[in-house]
């Protein structure tokens, strides 16, 4: 009989924690027929040997590829095409379900409604968990006791969420999901090395699908932290929030530090909140910091390592710049936001504003920028504003942008010459006009020069951002 669920089950040294898995999966009590396959990618210890006893008794088929060959993504869309089940659900292997309804509650989700592509579960840490790990997953959407479902009115209601509410919006965890089938065949889970499952989560929400939070579904799983597993954590986040959902949790060293201390202070005081022993508090208290600071760290420093970085960056020569008319230096600040998936510091330049400032053109460069406007002012205008670069005057660079979808989904690039003025001093200007100033959100995006035979820059940022790649690793990140 066709089964109506396959069970997929990443692995990769996992002796440990396999036969508990796979124990819990086979004792589900269902009105339908289910089938599970591993995929094991180079496991070295007796996760295979352990998984092949239960392939004996034909409850499992273990499939193998090599550990190169492993993709967040890619691997569990691969197991997905060698199963036959309506329903995909996907397990990690050191999750064990926490009771025999889970499997029955977690495809009932996804059978409530045509329009549900997906549903995931709640997970409960293990007996013994550290109490920071017990209270971050209590944080958590998926550690908590209400269920959910996520959907978009619109395609626009995306674009102008920040960053943080979409990825709230898009939560889905593949620790225990399930997947319609019907669906996967429209929009595959994503070849991507970390975040597959929001990534899918986000265009099925795109495609006018709704994703369920199925907290009777649940599944026991935590893991102990250390410093370097936050740190090579925080690292692939943040690698991944930037990439697919424009989220910076720390633009620069300023707002990592800030963010340490007031992060630290709540979780101190959530740990002397708990009822443990005191010896158990008086232990968590004392490493908090040294997890935090490697976690914040990591997140920290993988956007170090992706800032395009102009060789001259003008931001901070512009903050210090004479504002016309006086009253614009209300309307000017430093800021910085995402449009589209891309996070960029700005000079918010609200209109009325005209920012002047004198730099010396060394040698052949160019004036490279980007121009839009904060999504959340799409809700409350509708004229247009135009931006303006002046050099000694004269009007070099105009362009209007308008409020119309197409910029609430990407920054508008440009990039100026620069050869005529080098060796000169010049005075260069940013205009930015309106008949409406109400919600003027207009934003320079990091205006720089770049130098046309430059040499890479080598401050103590990049550096220590380079040194930091190679601690957390290329590739997979293999812990969920």
């Amino acid at each position: 009989m066709k089964p109506l669920a396959s069970v997929i089950i990443p692995a990769l040294n996992e002796e440990k924690n396999i036969r508990r898995c796979l124990a819990a999966v086979f004792g589900q009590r269902t009105d339908f027929e289910f089938e599970a396959v591993l995929v094991d990618s180079g496991s070295n210890d007796r996760t295979r040997e352990i998984a092949r006893e239960f392939e004996k008794s034909n409850q499992l088929r273990v499939l193998e590829i090599a550990a190169k060959d492993f993709n967040h993504g890619r691997t569990r869309q691969f197991a997905a095409q060698q199963t036959e089940g309506d329903f995909l659900v996907c397990l990690v292997a050191d999750a064990e379900p926490a009771d025999k309804e889970w499997l029955s509650r977690l495809v009932g989700a996804c059978q409530k409604d045509e329009r549900i592509a997906g549903a995931y579960s709640r997970q409960i840490a293990r007996p013994g968990a550290g109490i920071i790990e017990r209270i971050r997953l209590a944080k958590r959407i998926a550690g908590k006791q209400a269920a959910r479902i996520s959907e978009l009115s619109s395609l626009d209601d995306y674009w102008m969420l920040d960053p943080l509410a979409r990825i709230l919006l898009c939560d889905f965890d593949d620790v225990s999901s399930a997947r319609k089938r019907s669906v996967l065949s429209q929009i595959p889970i994503p070849e991507s090395e970390w975040a597959e499952d929001l990534v899918w989560s986000r265009e099925c929400l795109m495609a006018g699908y709704q994703i369920a939070y199925q907290p009777d579904s649940a599944v026991y799983h935590s893991h102990a932290l250390s410093a370097r597993y936050l740190f090579k954590r925080g690292w692939i986040d943040q690698k991944a929030a930037s990439k697919y959902f424009g989220q910076v949790y720390y633009p620069d060293f300023l707002s990592a530090l800030t963010g340490f201390f007031i992060a630290l202070n709540n979780e101190l005081k959530e740990v002397m909140a708990e009822r443990d022993p005191a010896p158990a508090r008086l232990a968590e208290v004392l490493k908090d910091p040294i997890l935090l600071a490697a976690e914040i760290a990591g997140r920290h420093l993988a956007r170090v390592q992706d800032e395009p970085g102009p060789y001259y960056d003008l931001s901070e020569e512009l903050a210090d710049a004479e504002i016309n008319p006086p009253d614009a230096s209300q309307r000017v600040a430093g800021s910085a936001f995402a449009i589209g998936n891309n996070f960029r510091k700005v000079i918010l330049a609200n209109p009325p504003a005209h920012i002047g400032c004198e730099l010396l053109v060394r040698e052949d460069a160019e004036l490279k920028f980007g121009i839009g406007v904060k999504p959340e002012a799409f809700k409350h205008r509708k004229a247009p504003i135009d931006f303006k670069i002046l050099i000694d005057r004269e009007e070099v660079f105009k362009a209007r942008l308008e409020m119309n979808k197409e910029n609430l989904r990407a920054w508008r690039d440009f990039s100026i010459d620069l050869a005529q003025w080098r060796g000169k001093s010049i005075r260069l200007s940013l205009v930015t006009e309106s008949q409406d100033i109400k919600y003027g959100w207009a934003a320079w995006a990091e205006p720089g020069i770049f130098y046309k035979n430059h040499r890479t820059r080598s401050g103590l940022g990049e550096l220590l951002a380079r040194r930091a790649s190679a601690v957390a690793g290329s590739g997979n990140f293999r812990h969920n």
